[in-house]
Order: C-alpha cells, then sequence, then structure tokens
C-alpha cells in the first residue's frame, strides 16, 4: 500500500509541474519575440516651399495615409528591458498640394519604409498583461518617387526619433498579442521642377502609427 501510495503522489507531481510550467507568463531574460502585423500610418504633414527661389507663400502639403504589413523582432537584455528592431512592406503615399498650392494637385508619389530601433521597458513583466513604453531612432527610406504635376522629384533619405507605447499579451507561452502606437516626426528635403522652374521643399512629416498583431516567443 505504501509503495502504491508513493507511485500514485509521484505520478500526481509528474502531472503537476507540466500544468504549472504551462502556467508561467510574463517575459524572461534572453526571450526573442518575432511579430507580425497590420500597421496604419496618419500622417500630419507640412512643408515650407520654394519656386525659382522665392517661398511659396500659403502653399503646403498633404500626404495620403498608408496601411501596411509590419513586423518586428524583440530581444529581452533582462526581464524589464528589450531591444525591438522594427520594419514594414514598404508604402506609397501621395503627396498633394495645398493651399495656393492646390491647383497644381497631386505633386507625385513616393514609396518609402520606417525601420526603427527601439528600446523599450516593460511594466508588469512577470504578468499575463504587459505594458511597454519605448524611445529609440528610425530611419525613413525613400524607395522610389513618381512624378506628378512636379518633375524629377526626388526626396531624402533622414534620421528621427522615435516614442512608443503598447501592451503585450500572453496566451500561451509561446503565442501572444500586441497593440501599440508609435510617434516619428521625420524632416525631409524634396526637390523637382514645376513648370520648367526648380522647386524645392522642406518637409516635416509627423507620423501617428498604430499597429496590432501576433507575437511568437522564441
Amino acid at each position: 500500500m505504501k509503495i502504491a501510495s508513493k507511485a500514485a503522489a509521484m505520478a500526481l507531481i509528474a502531472c503537476a509541474v507540466p500544468a504549472q510550467a504551462e502556467e508561467v507568463q510574463g517575459w524572461r531574460k534572453g526571450d526573442v519575440v518575432v511579430t507580425a502585423g497590420v500597421a496604419a500610418i496618419l500622417f500630419d504633414s507640412s512643408a515650407e516651399i520654394a519656386l525659382g527661389g522665392t517661398r511659396v507663400e500659403g502653399g503646403n502639403i498633404k500626404l495620403s495615409n498608408n496601411t501596411l504589413l509590419s513586423g518586428s523582432v524583440e530581444w529581452f537584455a533582462t526581464r524589464n528591458f528589450s531591444v525591438a528592431l522594427v520594419a514594414g512592406v514598404p508604402p506609397t503615399t501621395r503627396v498633394t498640394g495645398t493651399g495656393t498650392l492646390a491647383p497644381s494637385g497631386e505633386l507625385g508619389r513616393v514609396k518609402y519604409g520606417l525601420a526603427s530601433l527601439v528600446a523599450r521597458y516593460h511594466l508588469n513583466a512577470a504578468g499575463r498583461v504587459s505594458p511597454y513604453l519605448g524611445a529609440g531612432v528610425c530611419r525613413f527610406i525613400v524607395f522610389s518617387t513618381r512624378d506628378g504635376s512636379v518633375t524629377g522629384l526626388k526626396a531624402d533619405n533622414a534620421w528621427a526619433p522615435v516614442v512608443q507605447g503598447g501592451i503585450d499579451y500572453h496566451l500561451t507561452r509561446h503565442i501572444g498579442l500586441f497593440v501599440n502606437a508609435t510617434y516619428i516626426p521625420v524632416k525631409t528635403h524634396a526637390r523637382g521642377l514645376s513648370r520648367g522652374l526648380a522647386m524645392t521643399g522642406n518637409a516635416v512629416l509627423k507620423s501617428a502609427i498604430l499597429k496590432g498583431g501576433l507575437s511568437y516567443r522564441f
């Protein structure tokens, strides 16, 4: 009877260990996490435009918003601190003249990418729900341009700061959900020809990025 009781106790312990291991939530030092999701980029843009060397008073630009597939790779240096590399499928935005530039219509299109390196601090890192705050740097990359009313349109690559906030939710030890919001103010320079005159613009592209999707922890 004693042997049977010991065997039964050992069997219960063996069954309990995997269950307890499965219940473990939260981040751990050394975790590597990949994510995939959908991002919406919302632009609040402005520019100082010059035509033939003379500033176009009242002229401005508007960039169309974009929706794209986005992903990231994140590494946890500690349970609370991680570093993430974030990028997405390059979208194309339409650049339209506004104000006194409204008659020019669509000035052109720019295919671009935003690649960010973000350091994150995770609150409640041991829990199932873990909010985080992050900051870092972004590279605004121009892949190609398409002429509109401005011909020979070119735009420069640029560096920009990044601030971010988000929430992770663990469904299982490996699979989770996430949502985050990111703000990236990009300053870039563009140039081309309009009606045979040189057109230049110093643009500020304030982008708010809303993103959600799935995460997988290795």
